[in-house]
């Protein structure tokens, strides 16, 4: 059957051939750095939604035509650009829309590098990461569908890999990174883009979706073209469903978290007037030796126990989950006294938990300290809370140890017990601290 002539034909449907055409264009403007990995990951997913030739050119509107004939070959070969990001007992962060070279060499020396490749714009189909940290932490953050390939060598240290087992987008350009570790820690990981208005709806239908299976409104009241307005609390555990309602409602994070368009205001409420803020870190003590001992699926209840707990805490506190890895917690409080309520509140959760699971107890240390902080998109940076991370790595099972200033700041209300003073020198910092244990048993 023809087409009829009055037929336009930018609504004539579009074939797989035709979808990977524009694809394999986006590809190479990706590679020529005239959109982002973000911007790439998008495109590529209204190239897969589109129906017909109209929404083809909807996607590749702004970009220039390439020919069908491959440039030809220079007669000497480029030498690859290489590029350094280097910390030394400091924080660097590259973020936001940057270039980063072919080869890109990052050095973290008792201090923190951040690498957010959501925006960056490359200069190849393949990025080469050369990370090596010594004593330090290297964190990189790309998109997901991004085919991602790390190897690395931890000696005394962590190299970890946290890529989610999605599809990789067909024409993704290619990121390897490789290195090394010291007494550090180098991780690569994915994070939602900051632009993804179909992956929102898609993840609020999905949340719907497991809402109605298992009864339980994790995330708030919201329909399917909307953001909870605040993020619900916690509801009490109910008889009978123990790890597995716990599991459902904390897996996650976003149950505590601001909703998207908000957490700008969340992370404003979080800091006092004047720029202070409190960070509190905690982990649980011997979480390794419990896996072995317990296995991987009890030491996995276990967690989910220990997410419920921390997070039932401090939602009732008011306080702002920054981030949670492994069994870690960076938690933000605008107040000192506010953080030291919630801490105690967690010890005490978890020793009444300890006394009902003795074959598996729960023993938390955290380490606070309050002081000004640097807001960097959904984050905390800077030195306080480097201290506080560092005063929670030298604090024992079941105990709460805080700063100095801290212990001044709060001392006053006589709400509080500390304990003796302990002059310790904390990993990666010059100085020795004053550090105090606050009593919290009863």
């Amino acid at each position: 059957m023809e087409r009829p002539d009055d037929l336009p034909v930018r609504g004539v449907r579009i074939s797989d051939a035709e979808r990977n055409d524009v694809v394999e264009l986006l590809r190479h403007h990706c590679a020529e750095g005239r959109i982002t990995l973000d911007e790439f990951s998008d495109r590529v997913g209204e190239v897969f939604e589109a129906r017909t030739t109209a929404d083809l050119e909807l996607v590749t509107r702004d970009l220039p035509a390439v020919a069908t004939a491959p440039p030809p070959m220079p007669t000497t070969r480029r030498k690859k650009a290489k590029q350094w990001v280097f910390a030394m007992m400091s924080g660097t962060v590259r973020r936001g829309r940057w270039r980063p070279a072919e080869t890109t060499n990052v050095l973290a020396i008792m201090g923190g590098v951040e690498i957010d490749l959501r925006e960056a714009l490359l200069d190849g189909p393949e990025l080469t990461i050369h990370a090596i940290a010594v004593m330090g932490g290297i964190d990189i953050v790309v998109p997901e569908g991004i085919r991602v390939d790390v190897r690395g060598l931890p000696i005394m240290g962590g190299f970890d890999s946290r890529i989610r087992d999605v599809p990789v987008l067909p024409g993704s350009p290619i990121i390897r990174v490789t290195g090394w570790a010291l007494m550090g820690g180098v991780s690569v990981r994915n994070k939602r883009p900051r632009i993804k208005d179909a992956v929102d709806h898609a993840r609020d239908v999905l949340d719907e979706v497991f809402d109605d299976v298992f009864g339980d409104d994790r995330h708030g009241s919201h329909g399917r073209h909307g953001r909870p307005s605040l993020p619900a609390p916690p509801a009490p555990p109910m008889p009978g469903r123990g790890r597995d309602r716990d599991r459902d409602r904390y897996r996650d994070n976003r149950s505590q978290r601001a909703p998207q368009d908000d957490w700008r205001e969340a992370l404003r409420t979080h800091a006092a007037p004047d720029g202070t803020v409190t960070i509190l870190f905690s982990d649980i003590s011997g979480y390794t030796e419990m896996t072995e001992r317990l296995g991987d699926l009890k030491a996995r209840d276990v967690l989910y126990d220990y997410n419920a707990i921390v997070r039932e805490q401090l939602a009732a506190c008011d306080g702002y989950e920054v981030k949670s890895q492994g069994d870690g917690f960076m938690i933000a409080f605008a107040g000192a006294s506010r953080a030291l309520r919630c801490s105690i509140a967690i010890q005490r959760a978890f020793f009444e938990y300890s006394i009902k699971h003795p074959d598996a107890p729960i023993r938390v240390h955290i380490g606070l300290h309050t002081g000004e902080a640097i807001r960097e998109a959904d984050d905390f940076l800077g030195r306080t809370v480097i201290i506080a991370s560092r005063i929670a790595n030298v604090a024992t099972g079941d105990e709460i140890l805080v700063s100095s200033l801290l212990k001044e700041l709060t001392d006053g209300r006589g709400e509080f017990s500390f304990g003796d003073c302990r002059e310790v020198t904390l990993k990666g910092l010059s100085s020795t601290y004053r550090l105090y244990p606050v009593v919290w048993q009863t």
